[in-house]
């Protein structure tokens, strides 16, 4: 795991997460960024809640210290890599 990050979760640390993607599904994330004005990160953290969300995770008691409708700024995932 890489350093962690300060701030975007209203104090919580946040870790930098490396993973691999197709050129195809980059774009389509790059695209949906640009066209609502968010930067990639916040796409796919929201999608990673969502994702939890629907297979049953309570992913509120993983919530950093910022304010709960953030976009998903607030919430720290660890992986192991």
């Amino acid at each position: 795991m890489e350093a962690p990050l300060e701030g975007g979760g209203g104090g919580a640390v946040q870790r930098i997460v490396t993973f691999k993607i197709s050129d195809e599904l980059l774009r389509a994330l790059d695209e949906y960024a640009r066209s609502n004005r968010l930067s990639r990160s916040e796409v796919i953290r929201e999608a990673i809640i969502l994702l939890l969300r629907s297979r049953g995770v309570d992913v509120e008691k993983y919530r950093g210290g910022g304010a709960a409708g953030a976009g998903g700024r607030g919430l720290v995932i660890e992986v192991q890599v």
